[in-house]
């Protein structure tokens, strides 16, 4: 099945790192409401975590937070049946973390003392299922990255707030008008924007 056609238009906000968490940190929350997740437990990148994620945010001062439209074509929108609808977004948000998720791994590279967040639990070992439902330990441990609401941040608030782009949601059986992706950085010492140029997509 071929991936739907899409328009995309990422938008950079870079900020101190306590300056985010004061207006968007509440794992308390989010760790709660990960826990009615259907896939709790499944997933390495996804809380409970063996560490403690406040301890590991005191590594790093910035906040590069990258927040990506995604809007599909009408054709494919409007060609989606209600039942479509959970697969169409599966497959849309895979479609743009192929192209962005091996930019942000170059970037964390780049940047020694860095961590990168991915829009989504990690995708590693697919097609294969995370080791964690068996119990077993993570297959690529210092390869694995988690999305930034498994750290408990708010998302809804971060693309709405801080760069104007209010999440939405499908309505009467239809994909959601346009989703919403969020990735980022942290790191220690500051990123030039011009860093971020790659990622910052349109079109």
């Amino acid at each position: 099945m071929s991936e739907p056609a899409y328009r995309i238009e990422g938008t950079l906000r870079q900020l101190p790192l306590d300056e985010y968490m004061a207006g968007y940190f509440d794992p308390d929350r989010f760790f709660a409401l990960c826990e009615h997740c259907p896939t709790y437990l499944t997933n390495w990148s996804c809380p409970p975590f063996t560490y403690d994620v406040r301890e590991a945010l005191a590594r790093y001062r910035y906040a590069h937070i990258l927040v990506h439209r995604v809007t599909p074509d009408e054709q494919s929108w409007a060609a989606c049946l209600p039942d479509e609808v959970g697969d169409y977004c599966f497959r849309l948000m895979g479609a743009v973390r192929d192209r962005i998720d091996p930019l942000l791994y170059q970037l964390e590279r780049q940047h020694t003392g860095s961590r990168l967040f991915t829009a989504g639990r990690c995708r590693l070992c697919q097609p294969q299922a995370c080791t964690r439902s068996a119990g077993d330990p993570c297959r690529h441990p210092d390869q694995m990255r988690s999305s930034l609401e498994s750290w408990g941040f708010d998302l809804s608030g971060t693309t709405e707030r801080l760069a104007g782009i209010p999440m939405v949601w499908g309505e009467e059986g239809h994909p959601p008008r346009y989703l919403t992706m969020v990735s980022a950085l942290l790191s220690a010492e500051p990123v030039p924007e011009r860093d971020f140029e790659k990622l910052e997509i349109r079109g």
